[in-house]
């Protein structure tokens, strides 16, 4: 039996739009993808009087480079236009990049304690107590962040492939801070150019991580919070320098 052509060009078009859907269905229902980027930090510095003094000599950046790459798990699809989300879960390595800091401060206001003066840094007045600072030493420190996190992400269609969600959930943490401190001046420290190496023990902690994203297909912009307490310290296990990191970055999914 002879068949027309319109028939052919008819059975064609099918054919095509169904296997169009067809790979449209297995991108929409891939369970597992990657998703990796690059971004600018911002790190959240621990306070004044911590490795700077906000009343004398210093030049502490808190901005950086950073990267983040892990899992995504598509749990819940999203409805188009709709106000009920749809639900991500993520798996992510953070790195915040590190920060530089460089300045001069005097002594702690406790290191006066018991010595019948007073003296040392006021974080309140930004100067030192009865004028009188101590003994002088520059801070050269640097540290950094990194993080894996465990977020659960609800997320809606807004259409035209764009999308919008949220995200929050627990991170462990491993912080790192150093800082040598040179005596510039002979006194309670030692003769003139001693230095003191403080160190933080890099160890995990809890910490928490959320944020936000709008995405358009693979593409998404992402603004991070990683939440990192510092935790109890001693006189050779210091505190890091900073407490929380933001990462703005621009990631791609496959």
């Amino acid at each position: 039996m002879l068949r027309r052509p319109g028939c052919r060009w008819r059975a064609a078009a099918v054919a095509t739009a169904i296997g169009c859907t067809a790979a449209t269905q297995a991108r929409a229902e891939s369970f597992f993808q990657i998703e990796a980027g690059i971004g600018a930090t911002s790190a959240t510095k621990l306070g004044d009087g911590m490795y700077y003094s906000r009343g004398f000599s210093h030049d502490t950046p808190n901005g950086s480079y950073g990267g983040r790459i892990g899992i995504v798990m598509n749990a819940i699809d999203a409805r188009p236009r709709s106000f009920m989300p749809g639900l991500r879960l993520h798996l992510d390595y953070y790195n915040f990049g590190k920060v530089k800091w460089s300045s001069t401060n005097p002594q702690d206001a406790a290191d006066f304690d018991g010595t019948g003066t007073t003296g040392g840094y006021n974080a309140t007045t930004q100067t030192c107590n009865d004028d009188n600072c101590g003994a002088m030493r520059r801070f050269d420190s640097t540290g950094g962040i990194q993080a894996i996190a465990l977020t659960l992400e609800p997320f809606w269609d807004l259409g035209s492939s764009w999308q919008f969600g949220v995200e929050i959930g627990p991170a462990l943490y491993r912080s790192t801070w150093t800082s040598v401190a040179t005596a510039l001046s002979d006194g309670r420290f030692g003769p003139i150019g001693t230095q003191e190496t403080l160190m933080h023990s890099p160890h995990m902690q809890l910490g928490a991580l959320a944020g936000a994203s709008i995405s358009r297909g693979p593409f998404s912009v992402r603004l991070n919070y990683l939440y990192a307490p510092v935790g109890s310290s001693t006189a050779k296990n210091v505190p890091s320098g900073i407490k929380g990191d933001w990462m703005l970055s621009a990631n791609y999914t496959y």
